[in-house]
């Protein structure tokens, strides 16, 4: 029984303000790892689907021949603010033993933007992208997805390059290509076939031979370091040579005369029967040895793309609305039975954009251009992984730090 004269702790004027004290303690504690939690997935499935849409409308504004556009997200500050209150209306106006009580939080995330613009982004859209992004496809994309996206012609093999054009004139064709990159896909499959990096040496000295005696270990590692290497030059002397890293295509030895690479051969016009075949960039000196043998090459020149002509290649396979054609809005040219013709062929399997007027109810992606929706079905998963792989391109192709240019900082509390 409680003695007369002592009243209960919480009926105490600063009891209840005891109380919500403690249960903001209690609360703030788990405030930090909660708003993780709670956020931080959101934040990165929105920043991955506005990538994605933003990579879709400019492919969609290529199509029509407009200009693309980016705008990077470069910093989320995200802040959370927790609010409490409470008063103690006393013993008659009270309807707890607490009093009255508030608590509440919120997320005021800042976002800065950055448009890419100038010779930032010129350097990256523009540049042919180098044969040692091959190794890419090491890391998960299909050896037809690659070739199709990145290369114009293959050994004077042509893919299509007029569909890198944004208003081509006459249509083009890559029906030849795509047989023989979906046969090299086909010995890759069956890990037939494996691209490696590896090394070789320059057949030019780039010194006067010198006394091998005179060489020393430090000779050797400085000249390792710097990319040479002292390679025998007669009567016991030695040349500095240049050592450059090289891209190959290794054929493993079941395979090497199997029919299959027989045809790849054919078409690319290699030498046939070889374990290895170098990767090179056409703009290299040798890329005239193509035709120096009657048999063929064992070099596979490569007419490497730009990420902008990628970017316009695959919005020929955008699908038009009927509309657009027959109003020019779009860019089109008759096809040889003089119909409009129709791009979407030359990445037919690969990459397809659907339209209609209404917003689909599911797709993958989807954006509004032009008074239609663009969207990739959910069920297409090569186009799918087409976006993917352009965007690890396009990151791989940046070099160097960013300038930052103009930044459209926005609070968007509430």
């Amino acid at each position: 029984m409680m003695q007369a004269g002592t009243r209960p702790f919480l009926k105490r004027p600063w009891g209840a303000a005891v109380a919500l004290l403690a249960l903001v303690v209690m609360t703030s504690g788990c405030l930090g790892p909660g708003a993780v939690r709670y956020t931080r997935m959101r934040y990165n499935e929105a920043v991955r689907l506005t990538n994605d849409q933003q990579l879709l409308m400019n492919i969609v504004r290529l199509r029509y021949a407009d200009s693309p556009m980016f705008i990077d997200l470069p910093n989320i500050i995200s802040q959370f603010e927790l609010a409490a209150g409470g008063s103690d209306p006393g013993r008659r106006g009270s309807q707890t033993a607490f009093g009255i009580a508030g608590l509440t939080g919120r997320d005021t995330p800042t976002l800065t933007y950055h448009p890419r613009e100038g010779r930032e982004i010129a350097k990256a859209l523009l540049n042919p992208i180098s044969a040692d992004l091959f190794s890419v496809v090491n890391a998960g994309a299909t050896v037809e997805q690659l070739f199709l996206l990145t290369i114009n012609d293959l050994n004077d093999v042509p893919n299509a390059p007029r569909a890198t054009t944004l208003t081509p004139t006459l249509p083009d064709d890559n029906s030849e290509f795509l047989r023989g990159i979906r046969i090299l896909s086909s010995l890759r499959d069956r890990e037939a076939t494996e691209l490696v990096i590896g090394t070789s040496d320059d057949p030019d000295n780039l010194s006067d031979p010198v006394a091998r005696s005179s060489i020393d270990g430090s000779d050797l590692i400085e000249a390792a370091r710097a990319g040479y290497v002292f390679r025998a030059s007669g009567n016991d002397q030695l040349a500095l040579r240049r050592r450059e890293r090289e891209l190959f295509l290794r054929i493993r030895q079941p395979y090497v005369h199997s029919p299959e690479m027989e045809e790849l051969a054919r078409i690319f016009k290699l030498t046939p029967g070889l374990s290895r075949y170098r990767i090179k960039s056409e703009l290299t000196e040798e890329a005239g040895e193509i035709h120096a043998s009657p048999l063929g090459s064992d070099t596979i020149f490569l007419n490497l793309r730009s990420i902008l002509q990628i970017m316009t290649f695959l919005s020929k396979g955008v699908c038009i609305p009927e509309e657009h054609v027959r109003t020019g809005v779009a860019p089109t040219i008759p096809g040889p039975d003089g119909r409009p013709f129709d791009w979407t062929r030359v990445t037919a399997g690969q990459f397809f954009v659907r339209a209609q007027k209404h917003r689909p109810a599911s797709a993958e992606v989807a954006v509004l251009y032009r008074g239609y929706w663009f969207y990739i079905a959910p069920d297409d998963v090569n186009s799918r992984a087409m976006l993917s792989i352009i965007e690890v391109l396009f990151a791989l192709q940046e070099s160097g730090e960013r300038s930052l240019g103009p930044l459209l900082t926005l609070p968007v509390g509430g």
